[in-house]
């Protein structure tokens, strides 16, 4: 970790003599991708999948490796991942939208009050929304969380997937991005919710996803099971790095939620580091609000948003590289990331 430490500050340090004042008013795209591209290898991750944005707009975009390795196929901005935890942006933003926008609950209603069968009564809504205990201090939980898909189930009288995929996918037209693979078992009772030719799109995107790799601390790659996790509120997602750019695009132009929606789910819910499906803290005077996944072996994700500056960084791997450990970002500093952290230096300072 403290070489990879020592990379990075070498790096900006050889960008900042690089490049002339001018040249260091405007993005410094072509910089963050060759240093991103020598980390990628450095901490040995098979493939890897990013975009920035900047006021809405993809300022940048690029896969990095392979998604395949075994198959030579490389990984592009188009290629899909679990994302993880990050399903956790999605569906806080679909029950915000459905359900507190439109009247049907608060967030101080306790959890049980929606879903009779959640087992501790003191919960509320707000508390899963946030990560934070009964006690009122922060825990980092994410089957917790994922309690919220009974919730939205109920507030919506639909399947949690089908509130997701009508309230976010098939509003912003995020083709490559399918609710879970639940859907895709015969069995399941929510496919009457979904055409056949939409369930036939989610099984293409699952099948295209990107396998999952170990690597191990001599950086030999060795590929694992693909793991997505069941269907929650927190995790089960399948997306690509194009299409969580229109779901960031749509927030920043207003398209999903009030703004004073949107301002209490990036504030700090109290003396924690979280909002509402978000964590929040500052770097540099500026207000960032990020989120990542994590499945140890398989796949990693990071969202790290700077609203100020109307920047986003969005990275999907294959491998837990991007926020495996040694960051432990669910204790709620994202300055831990090396990916992170270069994006945060060069693009604000």
């Amino acid at each position: 970790m403290r070489s990879l430490k020592v990379l990075l500050f070498a790096f900006l340090a050889y960008g900042v003599l690089e490049y002339p004042l001018e040249a260091q008013t405007s993005l410094p795209i072509s910089l963050f991708e060759r240093y991103v591209e020598s980390l990628q290898k450095q901490v040995g991750i098979p493939g890897m999948s990013g975009a920035i944005l900047q006021n809405g707009r993809v300022v940048w975009e690029r896969g990095f490796g392979f998604q395949d390795v075994e198959g030579a196929i490389a990984a592009r901005a188009d290629t899909p991942y679990p994302i993880l935890d990050l399903t956790q942006t999605l569906s806080s933003t679909a029950l915000l939208r459905r359900c507190l926008e439109q009247h049907y609950l608060q967030l101080g209603d306790s959890v049980a009050r929606w879903d009779p069968t959640y087992p501790d009564g003191d919960d509320t809504i707000v508390q899963l929304l946030s990560h934070v205990s009964t006690a009122g201090g922060f825990k980092y939980d994410a089957a917790r969380f994922g309690a919220l898909r009974e919730v939205v189930s109920q507030c919506a009288n639909r399947p949690y997937s089908a509130v997701l995929a009508e309230q976010i996918f098939d509003r912003l037209g995020m083709a490559t991005s399918i609710p879970g693979t639940e859907l895709l078992e015969p069995g399941s009772a929510d496919r009457r919710f979904f055409s056949s030719g939409t369930l036939q799109r989610y099984a293409d995107v699952a099948r295209q996803r990107a396998a999952s790799y170990k690597v191990d601390n001599r950086g030999q790659v060795t590929r694992t099971d693909s793991p997505t996790g069941p269907m929650t509120a927190a995790s089960g997602v399948i997306s690509t790095v194009r299409d969580l750019a229109r779901f960031d695009a749509a927030l920043g132009d207003g398209d999903l939620l009030q703004s004073s929606t949107m301002a209490r789910a990036w504030e700090n819910a109290g003396a924690v580091p979280t909002g509402l499906g978000w964590f929040v803290q500052r770097y540099n005077g500026e207000r960032v609000v990020w989120q990542f996944g994590l499945t140890r072996d398989a796949y990693s994700a990071l969202i790290v948003k700077v609203p100020g500056r109307g920047l986003t960084l969005i990275m999907l791997a294959n491998s837990d590289g991007l926020a495996g450990p040694p960051y432990n970002l669910s204790d709620g500093s994202v300055t831990s990331n090396l990916f992170a952290s270069l994006f945060l230096r060069l693009f604000v300072g």
